[in-house]
Parts: structure tokens; C-alpha cells; sequence
């Protein structure tokens, strides 16, 4: 376990203060811009004999010399602008890339391998993207949405490297007392002087100790991160010989020589020891050496920062101060490993590490964090070692850095306690300031001051969604997590519009990360946040990636319905569904082990509904065409195609559609609906059925089905029957050549020569032998049309479209339909048949039709109105009154 003082070091204590090799350290970049990475060009050195070479110089160097490979990536990034935003589309690969994973690590105990591949995945994207965005020129246009991009898959990197720590810390700690008391912490030490010991036994025993730590950690991580993809880029050479405040020394030399100095070396110090610029108060340094101080003072803080103790110490060296080296080694605990009961026969002494009189150390640099003399620079070095929160606050301005300095002032404070407790000193130790140990901090009293902040950035960069779920995680509250998250999703009309792919693709795999270790209580939550994953993926045009995050409800009505509804949006987004997509589609669902018969059922229902509200034309007659949402819908019925077994679906639904369309006299589409249905349906739910049960009587609602089914099939047959009869009776008729009418008439055939008379006797027997035929063909398709006609009046058991059986609930929307269907479509076929009955002169059959229609046993007349009575009855008393005049009997 790290230290709260001390990252970096393997012991604490273990670095040296001895001057580090030069030659090994001449390539270094402390180019400084973003937050506390302030603008940290190469240090200004003159030298005595060497002239000052500038950073300019130095890169049209590097330019040069790699001028190939830039050349390279010109040509690259030509081909990548080409995209309407560079980046975004292999950036996209990552919801491939992260279902893989999920898959990958299904194991409970691979769930931080998982989140590892998580953080993996996204680092991988975060460094192509920042590649591209240095590769291009500053300011394009076309960038700025791939920089967004970059920031915000840095964000999602660094919470997945949160959660790993974090909660594996916290499941392997689950069944330990983390909140022991001091007595038993350090029972089991022979003799309790080793600061080093003690501190890491607290943070083995205390779990909040550690856990603030592991933070700290992560958020030096984060800043290195950002530190090595900003500066490293560039090379800063220093020479061999590098002496601290050159200038200052220069001048000092060069005027103890007698040679002449500018106006701008005048009132420098007069001595170069470390605390001359203090003590000389009205005196100054060289401006240059001031600003080179300064910016070594940025620097060294930032590597504090991130961490980098060492890189700190390095820099003091390189830049020609050491005591700023060693004041960094003033913080470290001591350790003394000789105190220890040795059973060495040699009796060898080891040397100690740390610092012995620390609290000296601690008490002075508290002093010098209050001294308004020294920079604001200097003062935060000096307060991140000494647990001075108030003096480290100003270097901080961003959310990320304010809150590691609260939670490095907060084990500052925690270590420092257990320590003056529990440590047995040989001394009296030097008394911390009441400001010191009033800095009484806990998590939720940090991210309360955050909140309180009187700085609008600080305060903006803390409502943002990927700081909110950090917070969260810092704090342990799956709970509130999960609800904020869910609360996201209702804020305003279109989820969207709020929550970026990315950031949804967060939210459900860190969902699904809490439910596998037990810590998410609420299924509803989860559930709320994976509905909407699952939708961005839709809409993104990634629907093959849906079915694996919609098996991951927990109720299955759920998952039918939101599947139901992903395909249902895919249909909606192609203007032609092909059945190998949809075939494809409700495969991937069955490997998951979704319930595809109900999920197809869903889908068809969906497209088809055609409103609450019962919708029919008054007037039988009439024809409406066929809209390209009809058609829409009828091609949804593909969807029960799939699967055999899902054929009592089919005609269930394929029943619902035409019934609506046969109500609006959507005849055309009745006919495009009942086209889709394969002609063995009936044939294969009779084999299915039998041979699930060995019973040949269908259940009661496939037989009503398929009763109704047969009913619209005899009025669609009719109907083209009766069409047929029509098209060849009134439109076909051969008609009468101009000689047979004269003929016919017994006009002056005598004036006519023998030819023309010929002739005309030739057409008319054609004309006779083609009126034969016709006769012929009438006759038959009048049998025909009567037949289909009196098969719609005289549907068996119960008649035309009514259910043989009785159900229980006698007032579905279904029945009703079916009673505005008998009252309009079995009146419109007896007027049908009336028509053709008369317009073949068969009078006699006319008044069958009307016994047919006032039979008690089929009642049809029950379901005609009075106007349709009346126009009825007008028909059959012209048929009476032609029987009469030919002197038939009735």
C-alpha cells in the first residue's frame, strides 16, 4: 500500500539527496500550460563563455532532423480530414469493443479484469485521437469536436482506473474491521519508534484512510496523464554546467571584476546563499534568474502533483539549487530499522531513512506558508508537505486539483494524529499550530466545500455528469448513483439531447458493474438506465450489439418489450426491412435466450396498431386505396414468418389488420394482407398442434383464428367474383356489327350484291357464335359469383365472421369489429347477389335470396338496417313483378 506522504518511493526515505548524473538527465521537457501547468519554456542560461541558445533554435533542430516522418504524417492526416469529423468513426468501434469485454469477463471473479480492458479500451482511442489532434494544424475547423471527444474519453479512462482501485479495495476489505481501534492497531509492534511502521499499519487497518489515499493516487495518475501528453513532446537540453541564479552570479562576478553591468543588474543581492533574497529584502535577483525560479517553482509543483517526487528532486538539481532537493526530503517519516529486535548473529547496523526531527521540519514550513514574502508558488510546495490546506488552495484551480489538496490535507492530518498518539518519542515535539488540527476533514465535508464554492468555473466543472459520478464513487453511494444517472434520462422531452453515447455507454456498463458485486439494490434503476443504452445503440445504427444488454433485465416482460421496441425502430428507419434482417435480428435475440415468439408477437402488434378508436365506412361500396403506412404494416407481419411455431400469431394479427381494413374498405390491402399468409398455414398449425398435444381440435383461440380467417377469405372470393361477373357481363358483351343491325331492322338487303350479302350473313354468325361464348362464360362465372356470394350468407355454424364458441369477455374491441363487419359486408354481398340475379333475369332465385335473408336459422336480417331492408326488399318486389308479367309463379 502507498503512503500518503510518499508515492514515488518503494521505502520511505529512500531517495538520496546526492546529486544525480547530468549526462543521464540532459533530455528533459518541463513546457508547462494547462491548470497548474503553467507555460514553462527552457530555463535562461548565459554562462560565462557560452551563448544562450532559445527553445526556438532548438526546434527548427528537431524539425530538421525529422522531417520524413512529418512529411508522413501530413499525407495521414490529409486522408483523415477528409472525414466530416476526424476520429469519430473508429472512436465508435468502442461499444463493439466494450459488449466484447462484457462477454469476455462473465466470470464474477474477472470483474476487474473487466474494468481494466474497460480502462485499456478507452486509453487505446484517447491516444490516437490525441495523435490526430497533433498532427493537425491548430485551429482547424474540423477538430474541435474530435478535441471535445478526446476529453471526454479521458474522463470515462480515468473512471473505469477509479472504479477498478476503489472497489477492489473496498470487496477485499468487506469482511475486515476497518475502524480498529489505536491499542489494537499497534498491539502487535515490539517498539513502536518507527514512524514508517506505524503509518502503514494504520493504513492496512483503516479502510477510509486508505481509500483517500487510493484517491490521491488516482488523481496524481490522472494529472501525470495530462502532464506527459502536454510537454513531453518536446526536448529541452541542458548543459553540464548549470549553476543556480547564473545570472545573478554573473553579474555579481562581473562586477567584483569591474566590468560594466546594465542598469538591470543593479540592486541584485550581494551573497548567493538560499536565503538571501529573503533576508535582503530590498535587494532582488537577475529578472532572468527570478523568472527561470518561477518557472522552476511551477514546474516542481506540478511534478508534486502528479506524484513525482523524484522528478521534483532531479529538477532542483538540474536547475543549480539542491536545498530545494533536500527541503523536499524534509516531510519523509523517519525509520530507523536498527530499533527492531534483531536475531543476526553480525549485529550489522543499518542506515536509517526519513527525517528524525520532522516535526521541526513540519512546524517551520507552516511558518513559511504564512509568509507573505515568498511566492505563491513557493508557499504551496511548501504547504502540500506540511498539511497547510489554506496556503495550498490558490496553486488549485481547477475541481480535480482542489480536491486532491482537501484530501492530502485530510491524511496529512489523520497521519499526524495517530503518530503524536502512538509513537513513543525520546523527545518533546515541537507544537502544531490550532489552525493545523481545526482542518477537521472527511470526504462528505470536502465535496460539500466544493459544492459551496464561490467560483463559477469551480462550481461549472463540478455539475459536470463525469465529475458527479466520480463523487459518487468517492463517496460509496451506489444508491444515489444510480439514481442520479436515472434521473438524467427524464430531462426533457428527448433523452438525447442530454446524455452523449458515450457517456450512456458509461452509465450502463458501470450499472452492470454494481449489480455483479452486489451493490446495486434498485433493478428498476438499472433497468431505466440499460433501456436507454440499449436505444442509443439502436439509433446509432448498432442493433446487433442491443440483444446482449436487453438479456440483461431482470423481469422478461421486460425484455420483450424493450427488444420489441428496438426492432421496432429498426423497421421504422429502413424503408424496406429485408428478411434476412429480420431473420438475423430475432437470431441473435435466441442466443441470449429471449423469448423471440413474444418478442415478434410485440413488434407486429406494435406496427400495426391502427388506434383505439373504430374506424368504418358507412357505405359498403366504396373502395379506399391503399397508403404506404398500409403497407408498411402489412410488411411488419414478416416478422411472424420466421419461425413455424409462430403461425397462430401470424393469423391472430393478419385477422386484427384486415378486419380494420375491411371496416375502412381497404380492399386492396385486405387482398396484399391475406397474400402474405402462406397457403399452408391452417395445414401446419393443425400438424404443430397435434403433434405438441395428439388432439386434433384446435385450442379456442387459434380455431376462432382460423374461423375468421375463413370468413374473410369467402368475402374476398366473392367479392373478386363478383368483379369477374361484372367486368365480363357489363364490359365484354360482343357487340353488334353495322350490317347485322340493318339486317335485324330488314333493311334493303336487295340493293346489296351477292359479296356483300355474303359477308354480312359471315359476321352475323360470327357475332352469334361470339355471343354464344359469351353466354357461356356468364353463365359459368354467374354460377361462380352466386356460389361465392351465398358462401359468405351461408357461412356454417353461426354464420359469417361469428365465433362458433362463446368466450368469456363478450365485448373485445375484436367482437365489435366483427358486428360492424355483419352489419355492412353481409347485407352489401345479399345486395351483390340481388344484382346479379336480376340483371340474368332469374327472377325465381331472387325470392329464394329473400327466404334465405328472412330465415330464422341464419337471421340475417337481424344484422341489416332498415334502409338496407328497404333497398333490398325494392329489388326482390322488381323480381315479383317480372315473374308476373311472364306468368311464373312465384
Amino acid at each position: 500500500m502507498k503512503l500518503s506522504l510518499e508515492k514515488s518511493s518503494n521505502k520511505m526515505g529512500a531517495v538520496s539527496l546526492a546529486s544525480p548524473n547530468r549526462h543521464t538527465m540532459s533530455l528533459m521537457s518541463d513546457d508547462l500550460s494547462h491548470t497548474i501547468f503553467e507555460g514553462d519554456p527552457t530555463f535562461t542560461r548565459i554562462g560565462l563563455a557560452v551563448p544562450r541558445k532559445t527553445l526556438d533554435e532548438t526546434r527548427v533542430d528537431l524539425t530538421v532532423n525529422n522531417f520524413s516522418r512529418k512529411k508522413h504524417n501530413e499525407e495521414l492526416m490529409s486522408i483523415l480530414l477528409e472525414e466530416e469529423v476526424p476520429g469519430v468513426e473508429n472512436v465508435l468501434e468502442l461499444f463493439e469493443s466494450f459488449l466484447q469485454t462484457f462477454q469476455s469477463y462473465s466470470a464474477e471473479h474477472q470483474v476487474f479484469n473487466q474494468c481494466a480492458e474497460y480502462e485499456s479500451k478507452c486509453g487505446e482511442q484517447v491516444t490516437a485521437l490525441h495523435k490526430l489532434i497533433q498532427m493537425a494544424p491548430q485551429g482547424h475547423s474540423k477538430l474541435a469536436q474530435a478535441q471535445e471527444l478526446e476529453q471526454e474519453l479521458r474522463f470515462e479512462r480515468d473512471t473505469w482506473r477509479l472504479v477498478a482501485s476503489l472497489y477492489q479495495d473496498r470487496l477485499n476489505s468487506e469482511f475486515q474491521d476497518s475502524e480498529m481501534e489505536s491499542e489494537e492497531i499497534w498491539s502487535g509492534l515490539d517498539d513502536a519508534t518507527s514512524e514508517d511502521d506505524l503509518v502503514r499499519q494504520l493504513y492496512d487497518k483503516n479502510a477510509i484512510i486508505r481509500q483517500a489515499q487510493l484517491v490521491v493516487d488516482w488523481l496524481e495518475q490522472r494529472a501525470a496523464d495530462v502532464y506527459h501528453d502536454s510537454h513531453y513532446s518536446q526536448a529541452e537540453f541542458y548543459g553540464d554546467a548549470v549553476t543556480g541564479w547564473e545570472n545573478t552570479l554573473h553579474s555579481l562576478i562581473s562586477k567584483k571584476r569591474g566590468l560594466s553591468t546594465d542598469n538591470v543588474e543593479h540592486n541584485l543581492v550581494t551573497q548567493m546563499d538560499p536565503d538571501a533574497p529573503n533576508r535582503e529584502q530590498s535587494r532582488r535577483l537577475h529578472p532572468l534568474d527570478k523568472e527561470d525560479e518561477m518557472r522552476l517553482l511551477r514546474s516542481v509543483f506540478a511534478r508534486l502533483r502528479c506524484g513525482q517526487l523524484d522528478e521534483a528532486q532531479q529538477l532542483c538539481f538540474r536547475a543549480g539549487q539542491p536545498f530545494r532537493a533536500a527541503i523536499l526530503e524534509g516531510w519523509k517519516l523517519f525509520h530507523d530499522p536498527n530499533m527492531k529486535s534483531r536475531t543476526d548473529v553480525a549485529n550489522t547496523k543499518e542506515s536509517p531513512s526519513g527525517n528524525p526531527y520532522r516535526d521541526i521540519w513540519k512546524t517551520m514550513s507552516w511558518k513559511e506558508c504564512e509568509n507573505v514574502q515568498l511566492s505563491v508558488e513557493e508557499r504551496s510546495i511548501l504547504a502540500l508537505l506540511c498539511g497547510h490546506l489554506k496556503a495550498l488552495l490558490p496553486a488549485c484551480p481547477s475541481w480535480e486539483d482542489q480536491l486532491w489538496a482537501h484530501l492530502r490535507a485530510m491524511i496529512d492530518h489523520c497521519v499526524e494524529k495517530e503518530l503524536r498518539r502512538c509513537v513513543n518519542y525520546k523527545r518533546q515535539l515541537q507544537v502544531l499550530p490550532d489552525e493545523y488540527w481545526n482542518q477537521q476533514l472527511t470526504i462528505e465535508s470536502i465535496f460539500s466545500t466544493l459544492a459551496a464554492s464561490r467560483d463559477k468555473t469551480l462550481l461549472a466543472q463540478g455539475r459536470d455528469q463525469y465529475r458527479i459520478i466520480q463523487r459518487y464513487l468517492i463517496m460509496d453511494d451506489v444508491d444515489g448513483l444510480l439514481e442520479e444517472m436515472s434521473s438524467w434520462l427524464s430531462k426533457g422531452d428527448n433523452w438525447s439531447v442530454h446524455l452523449r453515447p458515450h457517456m450512456l455507454r458509461l452509465m450502463a456498463h458501470l450499472a452492470l458493474f454494481f449489480r455483479r458485486i452486489g451493490r446495486g439494490s434498485s433493478d428498476d434503476l438499472i433497468g431505466s438506465i440499460l433501456e436507454a443504452y440499449v436505444l442509443q445503440l439502436v439509433s446509432l445504427g448498432r442493433t446487433d450489439l442491443a440483444a446482449v444488454y436487453v438479456a440483461q433485465l431482470p423481469l422478461p416482460e421486460d425484455q420483450i418489450r424493450l427488444y420489441a421496441q428496438c426492432l421496432v425502430m429498426v423497421e421504422e428507419q429502413q424503408e424496406s426491412c429485408e428478411d434476412t434482417e429480420r431473420q438475423r435480428l430475432l437470431y441473435l435475440a435466441h442466443q441470449v435466450g429471449l423469448d423471440v415468439n413474444a418478442i415478434a408477437k410485440q413488434v407486429v402488434i406494435t406496427l400495426c396498431n391502427q388506434g383505439d378508436i373504430i374506424q368504418h365506412a358507412n357505405d359498403a361500396s366504396l373502395q379506399v386505396a391503399t397508403s404506404a403506412e398500409d403497407e408498411r404494416r402489412i410488411r411488419s407481419l414478416s416478422w411472424l414468418l420466421m419461425d413455424p411455431s409462430m403461425r397462430s400469431q401470424l393469423l391472430i394479427q393478419a385477422n386484427t389488420l384486415m378486419r380494420g381494413y375491411l371496416l375502412r374498405r381497404q380492399i386492396e390491402a385486405v387482398k396484399l394482407t391475406f397474400k402474405l399468409i402462406p397457403p399452408d398455414t391452417l395445414k401446419i398449425l393443425s400438424e404443430l398442434w397435434e403433434s405438441r398435444t395428439g388432439l386434433t381440435d384446435l385450442p379456442t383461440e387459434v380455431a376462432a383464428a382460423t374461423r375468421e380467417y375463413l370468413s374473410i377469405q369467402a368475402y374476398i372470393d366473392a367479392l373478386d367474383a363478383f368483379q369477374e361477373w361484372f367486368a365480363r357481363f357489363h364490359h365484354s358483351k360482343p357487340k353488334k356489327t353495322e350490317a347485322s343491325v340493318q339486317q335485324q331492322r330488314g333493311g334493303a338487303s336487295a340493293q346489296l350484291s351477292f359479296t356483300e350479302n355474303i359477308l354480312k350473313e359471315q359476321h352475323l354468325k360470327q357475332h352469334q357464335v361470339e355471343m354464344l361464348r359469351w353466354q357461356a362464360a356468364v353463365d359459368s362465372l354467374t354460377e361462380t359469383a352466386i356460389d361465392k356470394l351465398y358462401n359468405v350468407l351461408l357461412f356454417p355454424d353461426g354464420g359469417w365472421m361469428a365465433d362458433s364458441v362463446q368466450f368469456e369477455d363478450e365485448d373485445t374491441p375484436r367482437q365489435q369489429q366483427q358486428q360492424l363487419l355483419r352489419q355492412s359486408c353481409i347485407p352489401h354481398a345479399a345486395l351483390l347477389l340481388c344484382n346479379i340475379l336480376t340483371s340474368t333475369h332469374r327472377h325465381s332465385q331472387c325470392l329464394e335470396l329473400a327466404n334465405v335473408v328472412a330465415s330464422e336459422q341464419q337471421s340475417l336480417y337481424k344484422v341489416c338496417s332498415a334502409e338496407q331492408l328497404a333497398q333490398l326488399t325494392k329489388h326482390l318486389r322488381q323480381a315479383y313483378v317480372k315473374l308476373l308479367d311472364h306468368g311464373e309463379s312465384p
